[in-house]
């Protein structure tokens, strides 16, 4: 039986978030070894690419670290199983003839749902969601102050 209740976050996402309660952190978190995120040699071309186009991001908000690699490459991957299983949708009904002869769902319906979900769950898990990124506070850096005429007007 899986563990009930939302999940704990990292310490660094919780400061992140804004959380300045010192009795929510976790005194004994372990603490990845920063790196690179090499990809593997295995991967495709297309989730090669994928991996490619969205590493940024994550780097920009300093949450790619080296032992995530299987995580984010199951990540790159759901996107490249959701974007073909768009494309054969795109190009056939949704209702198909069965194995009997009648209409029954295109198996791709299936297909495209299973990797939306999955793909879903990692991008939440690595903050690459509006709802994840909602409560994102990112720390201020000496002399980046922007301008915002609706700050302070609350």
């Amino acid at each position: 039986m899986g563990k009930r209740g939302v999940a704990k976050q990292p310490n660094a996402l919780r400061l992140l978030h804004g959380d300045k309660n010192p009795s929510r952190f976790n005194a004994n978190e372990p603490i990845p070894q920063e790196g690179v995120m090499v990809p593997p040699a295995d991967l495709s071309a297309e989730v090669l690419a994928v991996w490619q186009a969205r590493l940024p991001e994550l780097e920009a908000m300093r949450l790619a670290f080296p032992s995530d690699i299987d995580s984010w490459r199951a990540y790159c991957e759901a996107v490249v199983i959701h974007e073909k299983a768009s494309r054969v949708l795109a190009q056939s009904p949704i209702l198909v003839k069965g194995l009997h002869g009648g209409l029954v769902r295109n198996p791709a319906l299936q297909i495209q749902r299973d990797a939306a979900l999955a793909l879903l769950r990692f991008a939440q898990q690595f903050g690459l969601t509006p709802s994840a990124r909602a409560t994102v506070e990112a720390a201020k850096t000496a002399g980046s102050e922007v301008s915002n005429p609706f700050a302070g007007t609350g």
